[in-house]
């Protein structure tokens, strides 16, 4: 199977083809490179070398906690510019090499998974980060730490697009808190070595990244939602469905990471998503179905025990600081970006759930 879209790909490069280059002939860990984001990132660099004469070169970590080998056979893993390790992110500290560049994208994102892994998700958040930015620190490496909208909690309701200088209504009780708590402990350490040790770390937070490429078993809404429609169920649609969300389609998302990497002049924090529009679950089911242009079934459920409840009523970002420091401007709508999930979920999805 093919865990992108080939034209997905050429966008990002095209619209990063200046930034890429001051990457050339530079060292580049990621951290999580098999995961929905290192595969991008990966995929990104590679098509970026397949036209320069001066590659960047990888390395590539990831434990598959999540990942479940996805990339164990594909053929993007046999090229002389990245060097795949299995393990830990942590490895990383007792690696010969110097890094230019790091992508700290490991991490237990998942409801689902994170619930099941709450000391796995804590450790990789603050005890993996605290080595990557031991080790940035050695190399003088420029690094860039995926945080997470849920640090901000359940937003108050005047903080609503929410920008970065909001301080979170987190609690340190319950079932998100491993994550949420772990992540804003991240966001921590990577101040104190920009402060303490002037490390270059700057750190996003994405605000629900989707796209060709996510898996059933990610358990999010828009794969659960998928899953259903392959296996002719109706869409679920947790909790109340009125909660509110904004989603950033895949391109644009890679895009605003590695201009936060690449282009940022001074480290910073960085909401990473599209503002528009913030939608209730129930009506992002209904726009599946009208995507889709079927007669799908949707049902309000109770939340599966598995998933933690507790989520925020809303969420949507305040996207001005990345827009005004990186000319960050989302391109791809929420119909298109759902339009072109669903053409991949119809050919892979099939393939992906047999087996």
């Amino acid at each position: 199977m093919n865990y992108f879209v080939s034209s997905d790909i050429d966008e990002i490069v095209t619209r990063l083809t200046k930034s890429l280059e001051k990457l050339c002939g530079k060292k580049i860990l990621i951290t999580g490179a098999a995961g929905f984001l290192g595969r991008y990132f990966v995929a990104v660099i590679q098509k970026f070398n397949g036209s320069t004469s001066n590659p960047i070169s990888i390395v590539a970590l990831d434990n598959y906690i999540t990942s479940e080998h996805v990339m164990k056979n594909d053929e993007r893993r046999i090229d002389p510019n990245i060097e795949w390790i299995y393990g830990d992110a942590s490895i990383a500290a007792n690696l010969p090499d110097e890094f230019d560049y790091v992508l700290h994208a490991a991490g237990i994102a998942s409801p689902e998974h994170y619930r099941a892994n709450p000391l796995e998700t804590i450790n990789v958040a603050v005890n993996v980060t605290r080595d990557i930015l031991e080790v940035a620190r050695k190399n003088k490496s420029r690094v860039l730490f995926f945080s997470s909208s849920e640090i901000y909690g359940d937003p108050f309701p005047d903080f609503i697009p929410t920008n970065e200088d909001y301080r979170g209504n987190v609690s340190t009780r319950g079932p998100r808190a491993c994550y949420d708590e772990s992540k804003r402990m991240g966001e921590t350490l990577c101040w104190i070595y920009q402060t303490y040790y002037q490390v270059h770390v700057s750190v996003a937070r994405p605000f629900n990244v989707y796209g060709p490429g996510m898996m059933p078993k990610d358990y999010r809404v828009l794969p659960n939602f998928a899953a259903s429609w392959t296996k002719g169920e109706t869409l679920k649609v947790y909790g109340h469905g009125k909660q509110t969300r904004t989603f950033c389609y895949i391109t644009d998302a890679i895009v605003g990471f590695l201009s936060i990497l690449i282009d940022g002049v001074e480290p910073n924090v960085y909401n990473v998503g599209n503002p528009e529009p913030e939608i209730s679950i129930s009506d992002l089911a209904k726009l599946v179905r009208s995507i889709l242009n079927e007669e799908i079934g949707v049902e309000t459920i109770q939340y599966p025990s598995t998933y933690p409840e507790d989520e925020p009523n809303r969420r949507c970002p305040d996207i001005s600081r990345i827009s005004s420091n990186l000319q960050y401007h989302p391109q791809v709508s929420l119909e298109e970006g759902l339009t072109r999930f669903f053409e991949w979920v119809k050919i892979n999805y099939p393939l992906i759930l047999s087996q």
